[in-house]
């Protein structure tokens, strides 16, 4: 049970330090962005989730677990896309 709990705790630090870099990643790009903090909230909440979900499900090393928390909300992303079609 403390593997599953550390992958999810690594998994979460994943998730959160990506919503973190696109958060600052489209405030640099979009100067005028307003910042809204439950939109904040929520994003934060939702990758430390996805990652931590993702993170569990794919690893049981601490580095893999924090990439894959890291690359949980991209695969996501991805796969929304194809199945949207969207480019």
């Amino acid at each position: 049970m403390e593997v599953i709990l550390n992958a999810a705790v690594f998994g979460l630090l994943g998730g959160l330090i990506r919503a973190l870099v696109g958060l600052l990643k489209n405030r640099r790009i979009k100067n005028k962005l307003k910042f809204k903090p439950v939109y904040f909230i929520i994003t934060i909440a939702i990758a430390g989730i996805i990652g931590a979900i993702t993170s569990v499900a794919l690893s049981t090393n601490y580095t893999l677990n924090l990439v894959a928390g890291y690359a949980g909300i991209d695969l996501l992303e991805n796969l929304l896309r194809v199945i949207t079609k969207k480019d």
